[in-house]
């Protein structure tokens, strides 16, 4: 398992959202995502045509593009999200905003949920309670970053983004983890 670090500024996304008990999570996820590709995105991706404001958001914020894991008291708040872009938020849908932080940001590669929820375990068994503890890793929130492209393919690739508090003395490798974003498609 990789992780780069890298500094963000503040980033808003609009989203839709559910609330998931912890041990239900790779369960859960899942199912929320095909609930809502049922509900609002099947017919969207038929026709490319917006008739309501949701639709309309989906397509001008690329709500799906981001998932958000938001800690609340035993339960977390999971949201199908993408970058806000300004204007409306239309009613079903909210905004949520990760203040300007370091990141630990993790990649994987292979076919959704699998490679997300490999990833995802891997990060919570083995970074957190080590590197993690010493980056001072926020673990009541993350973000799941999705690229373009077809998620059953063994090529996909994906992440999780945590926010960090890095100390001074740590290198700040922001360009080369924008790069490498990049080139994978991630940013």
């Amino acid at each position: 398992m990789q992780v780069t670090y890298a500094h963000k500024p503040e980033m808003t996304l609009i989203g839709f959202s559910t609330t998931i008990r912890p041990e239900e999570g790779y369960v859960k996820c899942p199912q929320f995502w095909e609930e809502e590709y049922t509900r609002k995105y099947a017919k969207l991706w038929q026709t490319m045509q917006p008739e309501t404001p949701v639709e309309q958001a989906i397509l001008r914020h690329q709500i799906g593009m981001f998932a958000i894991c938001s800690a609340k008291g035993d339960v977390f708040e999971y949201w199908i999200a993408g970058i806000y872009q300004g204007g409306e938020v239309p009613e079903g849908l909210k905004l949520f905003t990760f203040p300007e932080s370091d990141w630990a940001m993790f990649s994987a590669k292979g076919p959704l949920p699998g490679s997300l929820q490999a990833l995802n375990t891997q990060v919570w068994n083995e970074w957190f309670p080590h590197e993690g503890k010493q980056y001072g890793a926020n673990a009541g929130m993350n973000l799941e970053v999705y690229s373009a492209g077809d998620m059953q393919s063994p090529d996909y690739e994906c992440g999780i983004w945590i926010p960090v508090q890095r100390s001074k003395h740590q290198a700040d490798t922001t360009a080369e983890t924008v790069a490498s974003m990049t080139i994978t498609g991630i940013l």
